[in-house]
């Protein structure tokens, strides 16, 4: 059985918008970090060591919404996880 190779219609090309700004603005506002908005008291040796906790990790996954998501426990997960598991900075 022979099919055609799949194509992009040139009306893609023509039509597609490539203005980037708003991708851009989202990735420049995602908010502030666990470590100041919670106001971490390791902050300063995460800075001097180049280091990361699991907090900060799953903030720049999750984004800003992370700050204040709470468990079943109504504890706020991104306190529970802050200063703990560290890594060096990628």
């Amino acid at each position: 059985m022979n099919r055609e190779p799949l194509r992009v219609d040139d009306a893609y090309y023509i039509n597609h918008n490539t203005d980037y700004s708003k991708f851009a603005d989202a990735v420049m506002d995602v908010g502030p970090a666990p470590c100041t908005f919670h106001e971490c008291p390791k902050i300063n040796e995460c800075k001097t060591e180049e280091k990361e906790c699991f907090a900060f990790r799953i903030w720049v996954n999750k984004g800003e919404k992370y700050l204040t998501e709470k468990n079943k426990k109504g504890i706020i997960k991104c306190v529970e996880k802050m200063g703990t598991r560290f890594e060096s900075l990628k």
